[in-house]
């Protein structure tokens, strides 16, 4: 783990030992598994262009930095965790950063030093239904496995740890992947240095963070005597920008086009493995009395190998719009012509991530990969304050980023969604140079997630999403449209037309694949329940297809209930037609449609129709006369999730006679076998 130049303790090494004796066990037991799994080695892990040198004998403590990322928001904050912690102690720290998918027995080096205690600090995100991100599902979930079995419980009696989890509270399974490594830490003897901290994106996840940043410094010099030596702001938080021509910009992305459009190796994407693909069509799903709008888009992976599943999710990576690249240009100072190559410089603090591709142009920078709409962090305003021109200005950026300012911050930031385009436009004199405005002001566009909405089995060469588009007036006055349903929404073709936009035709969108354990029951005959309001019914569009192609295979099919709603019977009841065809082929069973805005006098949702459909539902969870099956939901965690589960929670009490505390634990047996599935946001 602290490989090459910095040497690892023998105590940290056992770590590992302990995940790689697992790993070999879980391989040979496996049905399938031949070998184990490859190791991928990452730059994460060698010496890095910005690494410090730290003389041997100046040493007081090891730490190891490790996250599990989905977005990029974890390792960001495991850089800023390094970054602060050489900052702050100088000579006496040696510390690493790592992606936990990189934590394999093949980094372990042989030399390593016996003479200080570890400290090993975990930055853990939560994605979909309380698992563990892509990356770090394996090392968790051995990691549990191994605690579980009590065979080695003082394995890691002299490791020091602490957990800093990312989650949302509007999830039911809240932070539940870092309450799951928190525990197995224990489990294995090691000591928590600083109580696990559970991060709110809900709330204010900056906050949180800072907070938990307190306690671990203040634990951090408690512990092991070491003093704070420099408390004052990095100023190597920027790119070095080197002007650049056009040539070598367009010629950087003719290469960075042509990798996109090489078919994956083995037809796995990722999201830093994307493949550019083509949309083959696109349509709307609302009718022309919607005032709101929901596209369908067909992508053409036809030939390209790339694999998925029914009830995968589908990364998108989208642009931001013209207008707001203007504006954000305007504010920048500078000409979208502009071309330029962003380098790190020596001595960079670990905050600082790899820049994009460059040399490009301007237009190229803010279209692709600067985050203009969402919030700024406080770090942000800091960056900004520092260069301000006006000493009002300056006094108002510095207060909203610091403590003192959090109401502030709420007030001004959080509670009206005002975006960084916003910010810049508010406050003039806050020009940053691009070398900072990249590094450190702006965040990278992240990825959107899309239910996939089609099955493999229907057409393998098209993977499909069910896009609402984004288009809500923010308290700031602003008209705030979504980036990724706003760019999708673009191929939507012209009102009487049937082709795609001529101008945007020949346009690629990078996308990957994100395996999801939203399945289907692998025995066809097991009934399902599958509850889907809105665009929620996405990845049921896939189960439907799915059990279409498995009874023309001559597969007995189970029974099959489907609830949908939606606002209006004319206006936003998409997909119609195909489940009224899946119910009159008996692809499912029955089909239950609830409009919310269809009558003044009262409002009708998914949870009234479950109550209508009690008893059923009740034998479907109880497993009376054999009908024991699976429960699916898919849409909004905060309302329509928790409404749904309240819903089967009443539904058990009033037709099964439970107490309200056994009804928990049927439904939570359900979660935990497999029985009962969200697909949540």
């Amino acid at each position: 783990i602290l490989a090459g130049s910095v040497l690892m303790t023998p105590e940290l090494f056992a770590f590992v030992s302990v995940v790689f004796f697992f790993a070999s066990i879980f391989a040979l037991v496996t049905s399938n598994a031949t070998k184990l799994v490859r190791t991928k080695v990452s730059q994460a892990l060698a010496p890095q262009p910005h690494d410090v040198n730290v003389e041997e004998d100046d040493v007081k403590l090891r730490i190891a930095v490790f996250f599990g990322t989905q977005t990029g928001t974890s390792e960001r904050f495991a850089r800023e965790v390094e970054a602060e912690l050489n900052q702050r102690y100088g000579t006496a720290v040696c510390v690493r950063t790592a992606d936990l998918e990189n934590v394999t027995p093949d980094l372990a080096d042989e030399s390593f030093c016996a003479k200080e205690e570890p400290l090993a600090i975990f930055l853990q995100s939560t994605y979909g239904d309380g698992e563990p991100t892509d990356t770090s599902t394996e090392f968790v979930h051995q990691l549990r496995d191994l605690a579980g079995s009590g065979k080695m419980s003082k394995h890691l009696q002299k490791l020091t740890f602490s957990v800093f989890g990312l989650g949302n509270s509007s999830y039911e399974h809240f932070n539940a992947a870092a309450k799951l490594l928190d525990k197995s830490l224990e489990q294995l003897g090691a000591t928590r240095l600083v109580d696990i901290y559970l991060g709110d994106d809900d709330g204010s996840l900056e906050d949180d963070f800072q907070s938990w940043k307190e306690c671990l410094w203040a634990e951090i010099e408690g512990r092991y005597c070491i003093s704070a030596a420099n408390s004052c702001g990095n100023d190597l938080t920027s790119y070095v920008v080197i002007s650049a021509s056009m040539d070598d910009a367009e010629a950087v992305h003719q290469n960075l086009e042509a990798s996109l459009t090489q078919n994956p190796a083995e037809g796995r994407t990722s999201s830093t493995a994307p493949y550019s693909a083509q949309v083959c069509r696109a349509f709307e799903l609302h009718s022309n009395a919607s005032d709101r709008s929901c596209v369908h888009v067909d992508f053409n992976i036809c030939g390209t190998g790339i694999c998925y599943q029914h009830g995968d999710h589908l990364g998108v990576f989208a642009e931001n719009s013209l207008p707001v690249v203007q504006r954000g240009a305007s504010c920048l100072n500078y000409q979208l012509d502009y071309v330029f190559t962003l380098t790190i410089p020596s001595g960079a603090p670990a905050s600082l991530s790899t820049p994009f591709p460059t040399p490009c142009t301007l237009k190229a920078a803010l279209t692709k990969y600067a985050d203009l709409l969402s919030p700024p962090r406080k770090t942000a305003l800091a960056a900004l304050a520092s260069v301000s021109s006006n000493p009002a200005q300056k006094a108002r950026l510095y207060h909203l980023a610091s403590a003192a300012g959090k109401q502030e911050y709420n007030a001004y930031i959080v509670d009206p969604g005002r975006s960084l385009l916003e910010v810049l436009e508010a406050f003039p004199s806050a020009v940053p140079p691009l070398g900072l405005f990249f590094g450190f002001v702006s965040a990278r566009l992240a990825p959107r997630f899309y239910s996939i909405s089609c099955s493999p089995l229907d057409n393998p060469g098209i993977v499909s999403a069910s896009v609402a588009v984004v288009r809500e007036e923010r308290p700031t006055g602003r008209l705030h449209e979504g980036v990724a349903s706003s760019f999708l929404a673009r191929y939507l073709p012209e009102k009487g037309e049937r082709n795609l936009p001529a101008v945007i035709n020949s346009h690629r969108v990078p996308l990957f694949v994100h395996p999801s354990n939203f399945k289907l029951p692998r025995n066809a005959s097991t009934p399902v329940v599958m509850i889907g309001p809105g665009t929620g019914f996405a990845p049921f569009r896939g189960f439907l297809q799915e059990r279409a192609a498995l009874r023309r295979c001559g597969k007995l099919l189970g029974p099959a209930y489907l609830f949908f709603g939606c606002r209006s019977e004319h206006h936003d009841f998409i997909y119609r037609e195909e489940m009224e065809d899946a119910l009159a082929n008996e692809t499912i069973s029955e089909l239950h449609v609830a409009f919310s805005r269809e009558f003044s006098n009262r409002k009708v949702y998914v949870q009234d129709k479950l109550m209508e459909f009690s008893s059923k539902l009740n034998s479907v969870m109880k497993d009376d006369q054999g009908c024991a099956g699976s429960i699916y939901i898919c849409g909004n965690a905060k309302g329509m999730a928790r409404d749904v589960n309240r819903a089967l929670h009443s539904i058990l009490i009033r037709e099964g006679g439970y107490a309200g505390y056994e009804a928990e634990g049927i439904i939570a047996h359900l979660s935990e076998a497999g029985r009962y599935q969200k697909d949540v946001w």
